[in-house]
């Protein structure tokens, strides 16, 4: 399933300007590995949050990187602390950042988010959830204490390809956990008591909320 038309994604991707070599790197490497990184306008929407605000920024999971850079990039004094599992993907990332002059403004932490990110310290500007999709809850639970009064929450593939919209009995490509998690967390974010968002179709699916 598509969130947009075909004619808009086409139209979309036409915009999309020449990226440069470690990210045009990553992209290569992502597609032929099959190594799930965000959509561009949905690192070019953190990106531009970065340039306007310069947070300091946690995000949870890494991958290779492909987020993080386009955050990075963009940052000033602010800087990223980034949490992977994968001990493959962190080298990978870590290398990429150092050849794309960024390492100096990312703190990449290795080890389970569940476990790593009560260790940090904060206070954090701009949360980026995009790990587990069953865990997406509790992240934004455990981060809660360690966001500054005025944070921004921004959560990847609340949309999952479309799948949320489908009936729950529904034939999808998603695990039925992940699907559910997400659309609790939607529910969440648009009328909930604690954050005051919304679910942008952007990319697979991007929630973007402020505190309540």
């Amino acid at each position: 399933m598509r969130i947009l038309d075909e004619q808009v994604d086409r139209y979309l991707e036409g915009l999309r300007p020449e990226r440069s070599g470690p990210m045009a790197e990553m992209e290569e490497l992502a597609s032929r590995d099959g190594i799930p990184i965000v959509h561009w306008e949905t690192g070019r929407f953190l990106a531009t949050l970065c340039r306007a605000l310069d947070p300091v920024v946690l995000e949870v999971g890494t991958a290779i990187g492909y987020s993080t850079l386009h955050m990075a990039e963009q940052l000033r004094e602010g800087r990223v602390v980034t949490l992977e599992v994968d001990p493959e993907r962190a080298v990978r990332a870590r290398d990429f950042f150092a050849r794309a002059g960024v390492a100096d403004r990312v703190e990449l932490v290795e080890g389970d988010a569940l476990e790593t990110l009560p260790r940090q310290e904060g206070p954090f500007d701009l949360l980026f959830v995009d790990a587990a999709k069953g865990e997406y809850r509790r992240y934004v639970e455990l981060a809660d204490a360690k966001l500054s009064e005025r944070a921004l929450l921004v959560v990847d593939n609340l949309l999952m390809s479309g799948e949320v919209a489908l009936p729950e009995d529904a034939e999808t490509r998603w695990n039925d956990e992940s699907l559910a998690a997400a659309r609790e967390l939607n529910v969440e974010l648009t009328t909930g008591s604690r954050w005051f968002g919304s679910v942008l179709p952007v990319g697979d699916g991007v929630g973007f909320a402020a505190r309540a």
